[in-house]
């Protein structure tokens, strides 16, 4: 048996290559979503992020089919922070709450992780909110981030609600109106923007918000 015909250098190469298809789809990403924020949903061109990431238009096309694929492709990767495909619920933040002894250390880590993930995503959130009234494949794109959110505040709602030391009197309505509030991403781009707080300053602001509202 040739050298290059044994299993051992066949799984190399074969693992190279899949670390190198990787790589290349996160540049694609990567490059998308770097467009799509600063010049928007009609402003981006396919060549423009191909050119970005290194590889031909017809290389993008391959991996995403169509320019609302990747959006939703770059949407996904702001939102969870890699390529991953993990979903949402069955990450090590969202289990880390639902194992916290009391209310108030799963608020201050929920503030935590929406600062982390706002932080990623708002910028893209606007591009797809602005875009979907014009566009009815970012149309859906933007009904599926919605019902997302609701189902994200949902859980939160749960969750807050089954630990002790929550705020005496605390209606299920309550609760999940604050977390609409805290989840949107609109809430993130006014304060960074329009008040003049940044990541750590907006991560202050919730759990002060949290603090008043959903705690004694």
């Amino acid at each position: 048996m040739a050298a290059a015909d044994k299993p051992g250098k066949r799984r190399y190469d074969a693992a190279r290559r899949r670390a190198a298809a990787a790589e290349r789809r996160l540049a694609v990403i990567e490059a998308a979503r770097d467009a799509f924020e600063a010049r928007g949903w009609a402003g981006t061109r396919i060549q423009e992020i191909g050119d970005a990431a290194g590889v031909s238009q017809k290389t993008v096309e391959a991996l995403f089919g169509t320019k609302a694929a990747l959006l939703r492709a770059a949407v996904d990767y702001a939102i969870q922070g890699d390529i991953e495909g993990v979903p949402m619920p069955q990450r090590d933040a969202i289990a880390e709450m639902e194992r916290a002894a009391d209310a108030a250390t799963m608020l201050r880590l929920h503030a935590r992780h929406l600062r982390t993930v706002n932080a990623r995503s708002a910028g893209m959130a606007a591009v797809v909110e602005q875009a979907a009234a014009a566009d009815p494949a970012v149309s859906t794109l933007w009904r599926r981030m919605n019902r997302n959110r609701e189902y994200a505040v949902g859980w939160a709602t749960d969750t807050l609600l089954a630990k002790r030391g929550r705020r005496r009197g605390l209606t299920r309505e309550r609760a999940r109106t604050t977390f609409w509030v805290a989840l949107d991403w609109g809430t993130f781009r006014t304060l960074t923007t329009l008040a003049g707080l940044d990541a750590e300053g907006y991560e202050r602001w919730l759990n002060e918000y949290y603090e008043r509202i959903l705690l004694p």
